[in-house]
C-alpha cells in the first residue's frame, strides 16, 4: 500500500502544516471521551449499580451528572446498523461512510480529515487514548486512513507521522501482521517516539515530555488486575498535554463494547465504571478551568441490544456474585470438557455457584443444565438441541445461559451479541457544551467539534 495515498497527499502530517493558533473564543482544553457500545441502558444499569453500592455517596456516574445532555443516532451511510469504524468516522470527520472504512468516504478512495489535526493546526496538543489497542477501529479515526480497518500494520505506519504529543492504550494489533517488516516498536522508535511498555517507565513520564506512546494491557476491571487504569492514562495526558495552547484528547473506554457482545453483564458495568473514573479526571480538570475547557462524553453505538426490565434490590450482590469476566468461566468449561474429569452435573453445580445463581426457577434450571450437558459432552457441537443452537450459535452455551440468568436477576436482558440502531446519550460540560444539546446525528458531533476549533 501506497501510505502517501492516505496522508501524505493531504498534506496532513504535523511537517505539512503551517501552525496557526487557538481562536480566543474557542475552548482551550476538549475532552470527547466515548464509551464504545455505551447505549443508555448501560450507562442506567451502570448508574444503579453505582447508586445501590455507594448510597451515601453523594450523586450516580459523573458522566451523567454532566449538565448538558443529548441523544445521539449512530447509523452508517446507508442508515443500518453501524460498526465502530464507520461511527469512529462520523465522531471524529463529521460525514457518514460504510462499515469498515477508517476516515475514508463510501468509495473507499476519498479520505477524510480527523478533527485532532484541525486541533493541532491551531497549535493545540493532541491525545489519542483507549483501554484497548490504540490500531483499533474507534482510536484510528482520530489520526488514520484506510478503507478497511482490519488493516492494523498499515494503521500503525501512521501512528507517528501525525506528530501527536501522546498514544496510550494495550498492544498494538499490527504486532502480527508486521512479518518481514520493520515492527511496531521499530516503526514508533524510528517515528522519534518514546515507548513505555511498564508501569515504571509510565510513572517516570514528566510534563514536558512529548512524543510518547504507551503500550501496556489494562485487562479488564472486573478482574482488579489493573496496573494501569484508564483513568490514569487519562491523568498522565493531561500532565503531559497541558501547555499554553491547550489540548484535546480522545479518550474511549473499548472494553464496555466488548463485553457487550459477551452478553457479560458484570464485566460491562465493572468497565463502564472505569470508563467513569476517566471522565471524573477530566471533569475535575475542567472544573479547575471553567472558562476554557469543554468535555463531551456519549457512544459510538450500542452493543448487546441490553433492556432493562426493572429495579431489582438485589442488584449489588447479583452483580457482585460474579467475580471475574465470562471468559474465564469459558476457560474453564473449556479444559473440563478436554480433560473429560468434570461431569455435566459438577459442572453445573460449580457454574451456578461461580454465578451466584441460588434461587433459579425450575425452567431457569432446567434450561441451564441441558446447555451445561450439551456443551460438556464429548460431541456438544453435533449433539446440540436445535433451540440451544439458535440461541448461542458457536457460543459457549454453559457460560452464557449463566449469564443470561444473571442479567436476569439483575433486571436487565440481553437481545444481540452484536450492534443495534438503538440511540445513545451525550452529555457535555464547559465552554459551548450547549451546542451538544437535544437530538443529534453522530456526525454532528466531528462537525461541531470542527467548527470550535476552527473558528
Amino acid at each position: 500500500m501506497n501510505r502517501r495515498l492516505f496522508i501524505g497527499s493531504l498534506g496532513i502530517t504535523s511537517c505539512a502544516l503551517g501552525m496557526g493558533s487557538r481562536a480566543p473564543s474557542s475552548p482551550k482544553y476538549i475532552f470527547l471521551m466515548i464509551g464504545d457500545g455505551m447505549g443508555v441502558a448501560q450507562r442506567e444499569i451502570a448508574e444503579r449499580y453505582v447508586r445501590m453500592k455507594y448510597p451515601k455517596r453523594a450523586g450516580g456516574l459523573v458522566m451523567n451528572q454532566l449538565p448538558v445532555h443529548g441523544v445521539m443516532t449512530t447509523h452508517e451511510i446507508t442508515g443500518g446498523i453501524t460498526d465502530s469504524a464507520a461511527s469512529g468516522t462520523a465522531l471524529s470527520c463529521g460525514i457518514k461512510t460504510v462499515n469498515g472504512a477508517v476516515c475514508m468516504g463510501e468509495d473507499l478512495k476519498t479520505a477524510c480529515r480527523p478533527v485532532a489535526f484541525d486541533a493541532q493546526d491551531v497549535g493545540m496538543k493532541v491525545g489519542i487514548v483507549t483501554s484497548v489497542p490504540v490500531d483499533h477501529a474507534t482510536p484510528a479515526c482520530f489520526y488514520a486512513q484506510v478503507p478497511k480497518r482490519g488493516m492494523y500494520y498499515e494503521i500503525d505506519e501512521q501512528i507517528t507521522p501525525t506528530g501527536f504529543d501522546y498514544f496510550a492504550g494495550e498492544t498494538l494489533l499490527g504486532r502480527k501482521k508486521a512479518k518481514g517488516k520493520a515492527s511496531p516498536t521499530e516503526l514508533i522508535e524510528q517515528g522519534g517516539y518514546q515507548l513505555v511498555q511498564d508501569r515504571a517507565g509510565f510513572d517516570a513520564l514528566k510534563p514536558g515530555d512529548s512524543k510518547v506512546v504507551v503500550e501496556h494491557d489494562l485487562g479488564y476491571a472486573i478482574d482488579g488486575k489493573q496496573e494501569i487504569s484508564l483513568a490514569d492514562l487519562t491523568q498522565k495526558g493531561i500532565e503531559l498535554l497541558d501547555g499554553d495552547q491547550g489540548f484535546f484528547m480522545m479518550v474511549e473506554g473499548g472494553k464496555i463494547d466488548w463485553s457487550g457482545h459477551a452478553n457479560d453483564l458484570p464485566t460491562n458495568i465493572h468497565e463502564t465504571l472505569a470508563f467513569d473514573e476517566a471522565v471524573a479526571v477530566a471533569k475535575e480538570f475542567c472544573e479547575r478551568h471553567p472558562d476554557d475547557s469543554l468535555l463531551i462524553v456519549t457512544a459510538d453505538h450500542e452493543t448487546g441490544g441490553l433492556m432493562i426490565e426493572q429495579d431489582p434490590a438485589g442488584l449489588v450482590t447479583t452483580i457482585d456474585a460474579q467475580e471475574f469476566r465470562g471468559q474465564k468461566y469459558m476457560n474453564e468449561v473449556s479444559n473440563w470438557k478436554k480433560s473429560g474429569s468434570v461431569t455435566a452435573e459438577v459442572a453445573y453445580n460449580r457454574l451456578v455457584n461461580d454465578f451466584g445463581l441460588t434461587d433459579l426457577s425450575t425452567e431457569e434450571a432446567a434450561h441451564i443444565q441441558a446447555s451445561v450437558s450439551q456443551t460438556i459432552s464429548a460431541d456438544a457441537e453435533d449433539a446440540r438441541a436445535p433451540e440451544i443452537q439458535k440461541m448461542y450459535g458457536k457460543k459457549n452455551a454453559a457460560v452464557m445461559s449463566c449469564q443470561h440468568a444473571l442479567a436476569g436477576k439483575a433486571g436487565a436482558q440481553w437481545t444481540s451479541y452484536k450492534h443495534t440502531l438503538v440511540p445513545v446519550s451525550v452529555t457535555a460540560a464547559g465552554r459551548y457544551a450547549d451546542r451538544f444539546a437535544g437530538d443529534c446525528d453522530n456526525t454532528d458531533i466531528g462537525k461541531r467539534l470542527k467548527e470550535l476549533i476552527q473558528s
